[in-house]
């Protein structure tokens, strides 16, 4: 009975770190948990860059914008940041 669990465990722990070594790094710590609706529009001068987290392998969709040495998640519903990020298509780095 021992026997069967210790194999069972490693079979477990090899899937999982199997599944994990198949996901790209970023995926793994870059998923935004929950987005902002409202935010303050003069926050979108500051931004370096930003990217949309889609839900293939994060659990919700997201734009998140990243100023400085931050990271904000924002609902990629939101009209104004619609707008905002036709604009600076430029300053688009890549999907999550």
């Amino acid at each position: 009975m021992e026997r069967k669990l210790v194999v069972l465990l490693l079979i477990s722990i090899t899937a999982l770190l199997h599944t994990a070594a198949a996901m790209p790094p970023s995926q793994l710590v870059n998923c935004c948990t929950r987005v902002l609706n409202k935010f303050d529009t003069k926050m979108l001068k500051r931004v370096k860059s930003f990217q949309m987290q889609h839900d293939r392998f994060c659990a919700i969709k997201a734009v998140l914008l990243h100023i400085a040495r931050h990271r904000i998640c924002i609902d990629p519903n939101n009209a104004h940041l619609q707008r905002w990020m036709k604009k600076h298509q430029n300053k688009k780095q890549n999907n999550i």
